[in-house]
């Protein structure tokens, strides 16, 4: 090679890297402005929990009926509530709203605003005057917040001293008691809500070791961090009578 190739071979190699070292810049600064993106929206949206909380305990604190007083505030705010669940010794203190799917609130906080946590909901086919099978799904976010503390009724202790499931829904306060604290994937039959056939639901609820004359089930479900995406931690609930 001449000595002008190789000049114009150099030249061609220092731009070349001149370019790579102004990609990897353009990179990193992407993913700084992501990072501080998402922590700017995990704040705004613990700040948008916190403030339902703090009108949750007020209406309950100052107003009777509290239940009704609870329910119709939450429902000027979204009409898509749909009751306000309670789980002691975790963080789960949160409205719960059931939307026109089972995707909407994957992204949408209870106010509406977009949101990395969405909101707890109901499944969307959780409708009717007797419905033997409530199901709920939350995000098993890194801090704890919405489902993100699920796990911790993988320990037997913990699930026998927290054992009780409250929902604030209507003109009533309705316990369940957990049963059942499991890792298992989205095909398990614990998701099951057609109960047309008679006896079925008598099968279910014997095939996911619910106490005997159960009259209504409720399962809580996330998805397993880190793990795969078809994974997931989900608790279940007897009704109290």
């Amino acid at each position: 090679m001449s000595g002008d190739g190789k000049k114009t071979m150099n030249a061609l190699k220092l731009f070349l890297a001149i370019i790579a070292t102004i990609f990897a810049a353009a990179i990193a600064v992407g993913a700084g402005i992501v990072a501080l993106t998402h922590l700017s929206d995990a704040r705004a949206s613990r700040e948008g929990l916190a403030a339902l909380q703090e009108l949750a305990e007020d209406l309950e604190q100052y107003y009777e009926p509290h239940v009704s007083a609870l329910d119709a505030a939450m429902r000027e705010i979204n009409p898509d509530f749909i009751c306000w669940i309670r789980i002691g010794g975790t963080r789960v203190d949160h409205p719960v709203v059931r939307g026109p799917d089972n995707e909407k609130y994957l992204s949408v906080s209870f106010t509406g605003e977009e949101s990395i946590f969405g909101t707890l909901f109901m499944d969307y086919r959780n409708v009717g005057e007797v419905v033997p099978h409530i199901i709920i799904y939350g995000h098993n976010s890194r801090d704890g917040e919405m489902f993100g503390e699920l796990w911790k009724f993988l320990d037997d202790e913990f699930l026998e001293e927290h054992n009780i499931i409250t929902l604030i829904v209507n003109d009533r306060i309705v316990e369940y008691e957990i049963f059942s604290a499991r890792i298992t994937d989205i095909h398990d039959p614990a998701y099951h809500l057609d109960f047309s056939v008679p006896g079925s639901f008598s099968a279910f609820a014997e095939r996911n070791g619910a106490p005997p004359d159960v009259t209504q089930i409720i399962t809580l479900s996330t998805c397993l961090s880190g793990g795969d995406d078809d994974k997931r931690v989900i608790i279940q609930g007897a009704l109290r009578q």
